[in-house]
């Protein structure tokens, strides 16, 4: 991604106060999306007193760049003149009056290089303005990515390359500022703090064609498989060593204990998102009888030796029902428990809303005032409305009681609830989460006879469906698994990263079919201690380790936590910690319709 701007004061500033530097250097991509055909900066570095200044601009003819300081009128960079619509790297490093300067078009197979040594003995840096100069009026129609700044230090020509095929730094001994731009945000993602100003109305569009960070050791990693496991009574053998026993004394071994412990099992139930049960640590205590030992002569003897069998008992624990599980035939809708449809008195005569139904839709097109028709706009779906018509036919007998339990099952909500809906159409079972808010049984000549007919009305604030299987994906760290939402909308993964791990990374990448690149990174500057769990929440938007919230860990670098999620179709999901051994992530994920 990159940070587009199209008007004057959508520009960043950052005022670092750093006086006279001696060695600097600055890595980005840029390009210009409208030529201006007038100065138009990249970026300007200005002293306190605004006297002295480096800036990286174009010309007045708007695509010719040039390298100016208060010493040097202007340096044009061999290969500097730009092209409208394209991207390009441009590496500039400082030592003194000698400067360097590559540039590189997307694509092009290597840079082109420009030396000078006429500029000044060292830089007055106040502050960094990126799109545009401390002169009015020379604003940038274009975009920007992977701005990286050092001081104190002078990055080769090979080295200024290598920044330029990465977005995240290859070199972080002496970087003072990083703004990845993967969004329209103004955090420092270097981790010192220096948080831009400015940029109000810049948007984000796609950005240059480099990956995120060099590439890792990769480990393809297997996804994990649907599977009903009933593990087999676990048994094992415990031997003792042999006892050295003299007669003429008496003798009375102590009882021999010993204590059997089972790992503590993951177990994950069907809830929205899933919810993991740990049952705590399963223990057991194994006793040895005091051994009875006979002589008839005083002579030293040894016993074989004793050896026991340790039985652990099959654990038991209890799950709550995963929505949909009650339901045992087509033409079924059960609402938190609630069962409707057939096998039920509530017969099913019509449902609307769900599954191919498209919920109402937000239309973000706004009428064009100079041609027919309108700009397109967004389109953002409203809660969805699940309505459900049902006959309820039973015995005369039976009528005031079924109607009691249609009562009783579809309650007003309190509060904000979202309690699960599942439905089964043939075999397919799809689940949502919303309130019943509308019930009708209108009462008339039939209800004598044991028929009334009934409406429920089902409101999901979240108008998205869910698959009824929940999948999941372990990744090592270094690794990547591709994983699949066969959905037609997005959908929020709940990812589990255990400790120790120190700085977890997830990155999740998918083609879009323009050919074009979605690449969404999440991270944090903190460490998973062992015995901890991370958990990643974009659902409802948190982070944490245990009860407490890890939220404000996340860099600069990240995208919001409910923005990490899956598009339709295949993506890859990596992760990756700073040392590079820690335990594998899990991420769990529902196909997703809309």
């Amino acid at each position: 991604m990159a940070v587009r701007f199209s008007a004057d004061s959508q520009d960043y500033t950052r005022a670092l106060s750093l006086g006279a530097v001696t060695q600097w250097s600055i890595s980005c991509w840029v390009k210009i999306s409208v030529d201006r055909n007038a100065y138009s900066t990249i970026w300007c570095l200005d002293g306190e007193s605004g006297a002295s200044y480096y800036l990286l601009q174009t010309d007045t003819d708007g695509v010719s760049l040039q390298v100016y300081t208060d010493a040097v009128s202007g340096i044009n960079p061999t290969g500097g003149v730009l092209t409208a619509g394209t991207w390009y790297h441009i590496g500039v490093s400082v030592n003194g009056a000698n400067g360097t300067a590559v540039i590189r078009a997307a694509g092009a197979a290597a840079s082109t290089v420009t030396t000078w040594s006429t500029g000044d003995a060292s830089t007055n840096i106040g502050t960094l303005r990126l799109g545009e100069s401390s002169f009015n009026g020379e604003w940038l129609n274009g975009a920007m990515a992977a701005f990286k700044m050092w001081t104190g230090a002078t990055l080769t020509r090979d080295e200024l390359d290598q920044e330029g095929l990465f977005t995240a730094p290859r070199r972080t001994a002496g970087l003072r500022v990083w703004y990845p731009f993967s969004q329209a945000g103004t955090a420092d993602a270097s981790g010192l703090g220096n948080t831009l100003s400015g940029g109000t109305g810049a948007a984000t569009e796609d950005g240059p064609p480099i990956a995120w960070r060099p590439a890792r050791r990769r480990t393809w990693t297997r996804l994990s498989l649907n599977a009903d496991l009933t593990p087999p009574t676990l048994t094992g053998t415990t031997s003792m060593p042999t006892p050295a026993v003299s007669t003429g004394v008496t003798v009375g071994p102590s009882l021999l204990t010993g204590t059997t412990s089972m790992p503590t099992p993951d177990v994950f139930v069907g809830s929205s998102p899933p919810t993991n049960v740990q049952p705590g640590l399963l223990a057991g205590t194994t006793s040895m009888p005091t051994p009875t030992v006979t002589t008839v002569k005083n002579v030293t003897i040894t016993p074989v030796p004793l050896i026991g069998r340790a039985i652990m008992p099959m654990p038991d624990v209890g799950v709550p029902i995963n929505p949909g599980d009650d339901l045992d035939s087509p033409g079924q809708l059960t609402y938190n428990g609630f069962r409707m449809g057939s096998g039920t008195p509530y017969s099913w005569k019509l449902l609307t809303g769900w599954w191919v139904d498209m919920p109402t839709l937000d239309n973000g097109d706004t009428a064009d005032p100079t041609a027919h028709g309108a700009m397109p706009g967004a389109k953002y779906a409203q809660s969805r409305i699940v309505t459900y018509e049902s006959l309820i036919t039973v015995p005369r007998a039976e009528i005031e009681q079924v109607a009691a339990d249609f009562l009783a099952g579809l309650p007003v909500p309190d509060a904000d609830e979202q309690l699960p809906i599942a439905v089964r159409i043939r075999d397919q079972i799809l689940i949502g989460y919303g309130a019943c808010t509308a019930r009708a049984a209108p009462i008339d000549v039939y209800e004598s006879l044991g028929i009334l007919k009934a409406t429920a009305q089902f409101t999901l604030a979240r108008p998205e469906l869910y698959s009824r299987e929940l999948l999941s994906a372990t990744i090592d760290d270094g690794g990547f698994v591709e994983v699949t939402n066969l959905g037609n909308t997005r959908t929020k993964p709940l990812l589990r990263c255990p400790g120790p791990a120190n700085g977890p990374q997830l990155i999740v990448e998918r083609i879009l079919p323009d050919g074009s690149t979605d690449l969404r990174v999440i991270e944090f500057d903190l460490e998973v201690l062992a015995g901890e769990m991370l958990i990643i929440d974009p659902a409802n938007g948190t982070v944490t380790i245990g009860d407490v919230s890890k939220l404000r860990t996340r860099t600069g670098a990240s995208v919001g936590v409910p923005d990490f999620v899956l598009g339709p179709g295949v993506s890859e999901l990596s992760y990756s910690t700073a040392d590079g051994d820690a335990p594998a992530a899990t991420a769990l994920w529902r196909h997703a319709y809309l």
